[in-house]
């Protein structure tokens, strides 16, 4: 349990710290908020794939997740973390982050299975920032509202990779057979998911498409 609470205290300190980061970047380096948001997106996602190995009551996890959406309630009422909140759209992403991670990790608490933690919040960190940067750069056409063709087909790669990635790494003999094809449908659902949803919801949207297709079709 003090092991517990020590990693609960080493997590908040980096969160505070990735918010320290973006800050630095957006009002000392003149980043746009659109690229320090998604920084600090990738870096919440990554920080989050400690926490099965770090907590094993999922109520440090529900702790931890409950004050990082307060503060950035707080924030974005107060007016601060403009490296977070300065996008000019209406966005709930910040909001679905944290709630989702908890989400993820009560599936992963039910049979310890990392890869309904993992995979999720993967997708969430990586895929759907590189679908919106890709899809800046590249708008290679117009697919619905303010999304791409080219965002959607790194988000498709990106997801498609992790997904792979992650059969190899936590299953112990993957039957590619199977795990091939459970790759391209988890890429494909997750991926039409970041296309048609809107306002920041897609942070709720792609890990629950993904963790749907690991549920519904286990292998």
């Amino acid at each position: 349990m003090p092991n517990q609470i020590y990693h609960f205290l080493a997590l908040g300190v980096a969160y505070l710290g990735l918010f320290v980061i973006s800050e630095y970047l957006y009002h000392r380096r003149n980043w746009d908020a659109e690229n320090t948001r998604k920084v600090s997106h990738a870096g919440a996602g990554l920080l989050a794939l400690s926490f099965p190995l770090l907590f094993k009551d999922s109520m440090y996890v529900i702790a931890l997740c409950s004050t990082f959406l307060i503060i950035l309630g707080l924030t974005k009422r107060i007016g601060w973390l403009h490296s977070i909140h300065a996008v000019d759209r209406i966005t709930y992403g910040s909001t679905m982050f944290p709630l989702v991670v908890c989400i993820c990790f009560w599936f992963y608490s039910r049979d310890l299975d990392l890869i309904k933690f993992y995979l999720p919040v993967l997708i969430m960190a990586l895929a759907d920032p590189a679908a919106c940067l890709v899809g800046r750069r590249f708008p290679i056409r117009p697919l619905y509202k303010k999304k791409s063709v080219g965002g959607s087909l790194a988000f498709f790669g990106v997801a498609f990779s992790l997904s792979a990635l992650m059969f190899f790494l936590l299953r112990s003999d993957p039957d590619w057979r199977l795990a091939a094809p459970q790759c391209l449908v988890i890429a494909f659902v997750s991926m039409s998911a970041e296309a048609v949803t809107q306002k920041g919801f897609d942070n709720l949207t792609i890990p629950l498409s993904t963790l749907a297709v690991l549920v519904l079709f286990p292998i």
